[in-house]
């Protein structure tokens, strides 16, 4: 029996995709396409699941990236499909999220019409609605190359810095690559990204968490004893500049909150963000 075929007998009005079948879900989600994350997943990029109301034909579909993110797309108005929904959510979702230790689960949507459909998704959890940026690549403004102190170096992620087994803190960036990614093998085929060590320490990380295609998703960050001290800027700008000589487009996410985020997309070069909110969960 496939997973989707167990998913239809619990669930029948919410049926999980095959992953040779993700790509039904696309035309859902254009309004959202520029989260990475959806085309990131149909590709085959990101590990997710992905269910639906019809699998043939699917007019309502969650997206789950099995981390923190979540997009619902489609009819809102789809009570069997959200019954269904909440039930995965409450008996599959959360456990196994709690059990892996993720602090809390970000949902996107699309139409806003899915306002009143979230509270009935997640019984008994409260949410925070929030904004978030998503950031365009205009430029390259940093010279990290020359403004680089001589006690750090800056590394590209390749497979000899993550097999060693002696640099303090790689631990912290292969857990990220399992996060993101399916394995290092695939992270090291498909993304790029790069890291800043201090002596034989990580200090600060840059790397491609979502792909579609040569657009590229980056995520970063710096160990709480190394930060503002300028390594945060100076590791994005390797990873846009890698992107800009390999005809890469480079994006950008962050919430409003998250302000140092934002410093250091605007010092690399990222401008014109699209604002966009969201619903956080605290698990």
């Amino acid at each position: 029996m496939s997973l989707g075929e167990a998913s239809d007998r619990r669930y029948a009005a919410a049926r999980e995709l095959d992953p040779g079948d993700y790509g039904r879900v696309k035309p859902l989600y254009e309004d959202l396409s520029y989260n990475l994350v959806v085309d990131s997943v149909i590709a085959g990029n990101t590990p997710g699941r992905i269910l639906v109301d019809d699998a043939s034909a699917p007019h309502t579909a969650w997206l789950w990236n099995r981390m923190g993110t979540m997009l619902v797309a489609g009819s809102p108005d789809n009570d069997a499909f959200n019954r269904a929904l909440s039930t995965v959510l409450s008996q599959e979702v959360l456990p196994d999220a709690r059990r892996r230790r993720i602090p809390s689960l970000t949902l996107h949507y699309s139409p806003d019409a899915w306002e009143d459909s979230i509270d009935r998704l997640f019984l008994g959890l409260s949410s925070e609605k929030a904004w978030r940026r998503f950031y365009r690549f205009d430029h390259l403004k940093v010279d990290w190359k020359a403004e680089l102190t001589q006690s750090s170096v800056m590394r590209p992620l390749g497979e000899s810095l993550l097999r060693t087994d002696h640099l303090e803190n790689v631990e912290h960036v292969l857990g990220w690559i399992h996060s993101f990614w399916h394995s290092i093998e695939d992270f090291l085929e498909t993304g790029f990204g790069f890291c800043l060590t201090r002596g034989e320490a990580v200090a600060s990380w840059c790397l491609t968490v979502y792909a579609r295609g040569r657009d590229f998703e980056l995520g970063l960050a710096t160990l709480p004893e190394y930060r503002n001290r300028g390594y945060a800027t100076w590791t994005a700008a390797a990873s846009v500049e890698h992107s800009v000589r390999s005809g890469f487009t480079p994006h950008w996410h962050c919430d409003e909150e998250n302000v140092a985020s934002m410093r250091v997309a605007e010092r690399v070069g990222f401008s014109d963000p699209v604002r966009y909110t969201v619903h956080t969960f605290a698990l």
